[in-house]
């Protein structure tokens, strides 16, 4: 008997995985595209470079790190940014990269900002 349920069990685990090869055979995958890849490769490190800067952010305010090396990463952060935000803009237009310079870094700040601001809304529509 205990033999018989084992060997029930064991072929309802095998139809479920093997389910997903007989249900869909013969359709195609979706395939994303090489510059999709890419671009959303971009995106992806871009976000995880501007949580880095609302962390450094955090850090320096709550005490964890000093100024000077707030200052130092940051500045290594930004250096980053810029080239994500570079290459981001080279993909979106298909053309080649052209050099741009940001004085002071004004719009890498506002995108940071608009960055926080999402986050924090994202954050109180969670808690409510």
């Amino acid at each position: 008997m205990i033999l018989a349920g084992q060997i029930v069990l064991i072929a309802l685990v095998a139809l479920y995985v093997l389910s997903p090869l007989i249900l869909r055979r013969g359709e195609r995958a979706w395939v994303e595209s090489r510059d999709e890849a890419l671009l959303r490769a971009v995106e992806e490190r871009k976000a995880r470079l501007y949580t880095g800067i609302v962390e450094l952010d955090f850090d320096r305010d709550s005490g964890k790190i000093s100024q000077d090396d707030h200052a130092r990463m940051r500045t290594e952060v930004m250096k980053e940014v810029l080239a994500a935000l570079q290459e981001e803009d080279s993909l979106r237009k298909g053309a080649r990269p052209r050099p741009t310079v940001i004085e002071g870094g004004d719009s890498v700040e506002r995108m940071i900002e608009d960055y926080k601001r999402a986050r924090l809304q994202d954050a109180e529509g969670r808690r409510t």
